[in-house]
């Protein structure tokens, strides 16, 4: 822990220019009694499902199905299900105790889907599975507290029109990214994150982001662009904290933006 912490804020001086005094150390999963799930949870529109009241203690939530196992398939489903303005706390995700690695089945299934504006507070992901979560509609997911650990790719996924994830307050490790705009979904959107007092530890990116969108596939956004802003962002890597892609259309692959005038519009730190 000592060592960690030694080198983690070594790095601060090196690849932060603001203060950083909001970004946490490790923050390790709290301990929690296993209950297995095998369905998604809905949580209903304006409603909150805190943990600690259902169960009276923290508890993992270990997906014991298929379709619950954490794999990259797509046919993974949820754990929960956030309405439009529905609030998740105090529960991990995910067996924190299945071992080493990116790519474990221990049960994170797809994490969280938000509907639309929804909050998340105090949530760990022990593993991540396919995602930790996903905004799929209009709107601002709200991400405070917590952390996430061990996965395969990324951890926030933004799907959604007119939409923004915010992030606070947050401690990720072991990962591809921290945060991806959907680079070729069937309906593409200019989006943007705000990331404040949050610490990543080896992953590969920070956030992926449409620094530019292909105009040739997505004419209708030749002159759009994702918005990420950043401060209090700590990263042990020197050049992981925003990679830029250039947006494109379902079934093709976004390839990377270097273009420096894209990358500096979309990548802001403050």
């Amino acid at each position: 822990m000592k060592r960690f912490n030694a080198l983690l804020f070594a790095v601060v001086g090196l690849f932060v220019a603001t203060s950083v005094s909001a970004a946490p150390g490790k923050r390790p999963v709290p301990s929690c009694t296993k209950v297995p799930v095998t369905q998604t949870t809905e949580v209903p529109a304006n409603t909150v499902f805190d943990g600690l009241v259902k169960y009276g203690k923290m508890v993992c939530l270990v997906g014991n199905a298929k379709n619950m196992n954490g794999s990259q398939s797509e046919k993974q489903i949820p754990h929960f299900n956030l309405g439009v303005g529905a609030t998740l706390k105090n529960v991990v995700l995910g067996d924190p105790a299945m071992g080493a690695g990116r790519n474990l089945l221990a049960g994170g299934a797809d994490g969280v889907h938000c509907e639309g504006n929804c909050k998340i507070e105090n949530v760990y992901w022990g593993d991540v599975g396919e995602d930790a979560a996903t905004l799929k509609g209009a709107g601002t997911m709200a991400v405070s507290g917590g952390a996430a650990y061990k996965a395969a790719d990324k951890m926030f996924q933004n799907n959604g029109a007119n939409s923004k994830i915010v992030i606070t307050n947050f401690y990720a490790e072991e990962g591809g990214k921290l945060y991806r705009s959907c680079g070729n979904c069937s309906k593409q959107y200019a989006r943007s994150v705000t990331i404040s007092g949050v610490t990543i530890y080896n992953l590969n990116a920070g956030v992926g982001v449409n620094s530019s969108f292909d105009a040739s596939k997505l004419p209708a956004l030749a002159n759009a662009y994702d918005v990420a802003t950043m401060s209090d962002f700590v990263s042990n890597k020197p050049s992981s904290r925003c990679a830029t892609f250039i947006g494109t259309s379902k079934g093709h692959e976004p390839g990377k933006d270097k273009n420096v005038d894209n990358i500096a519009r979309t990548c802001i730190f403050k």
